[in-house]
């Protein structure tokens, strides 16, 4: 099963992103709802405090969300993180997350943050995120760039096969050694979290 999930910022070209699978699960936060019914995209729940959305843009996602949850404003999750726990609760094999980057870089930096709760894809018209946990993986990348930052310190960091290739011991938290990168390969190590950023300008 895989669980879609859209959040503001959205955009119509983040709608354009979107194809329907079989057994997918949909939920909408905020403008992303919005976004989805106004392309009568039917939502399987929508989430959130909805102060982005006005009183006929609420009338909109009622009529295309199977279920609508509606949270106080004062609240200690953000809508993001209240749609991402939804998610999980379905024990979904893939989460992809369309939107929550834009120029509000603490939210940004907030659902960045969430990508380590699980198989979770955080994209927009310019942008792919994940994380990976210890292991060897085969990237295929398709942008001009791809980026690699330890959230958790990496030990034992190889990338090969990249334009810029890398053995290094101990990538900490805040080295910034690893970004711009460019073009495929294969990337291992053997303890920590690391975020990988594809990226186009």
């Amino acid at each position: 099963m895989i669980v879609k999930i859209f959040v503001s910022p959205s955009s119509q070209g983040l709608i354009d992103m979107y194809h329907s699978e079989a057994g997918e699960v949909i939920i909408g936060v905020e403008k992303g709802a919005y976004m989805l019914a106004k392309n009568r995209i039917a939502m399987d729940r929508a989430v959130g405090d909805f102060d982005s959305v006005n009183e006929t843009e609420k009338q909109l996602i009622a009529k295309y969300a199977e279920a609508v949850q509606i949270h106080e404003v004062k609240k200690d999750e953000t809508d993001t993180a209240l749609a991402l726990d939804m998610a999980l609760n379905y024990r979904p094999d893939k989460i992809i997350i369309y939107g929550g980057i834009g120029t509000r870089f603490d939210h940004t930096y907030a659902n960045m943050l969430l990508l380590k709760k699980g198989n979770i894809i955080q994209v927009d018209e310019f942008h792919k995120m994940y994380v990976l946990s210890p292991g060897t993986y085969e990237i295929e990348n398709a942008y001009e760039y791809i980026s690699f930052f330890a959230i958790e310190d990496v030990k034992n960091l190889h990338l090969k096969d990249f334009y810029y290739p890398l053995k290094k011991d101990l990538l900490t938290r805040f080295d910034p050694l690893c970004i711009s990168n460019q073009g495929s390969g294969i990337v291992s190590f053997e303890d920590g979290l690391l975020l990988v950023i594809h990226a186009n300008d």
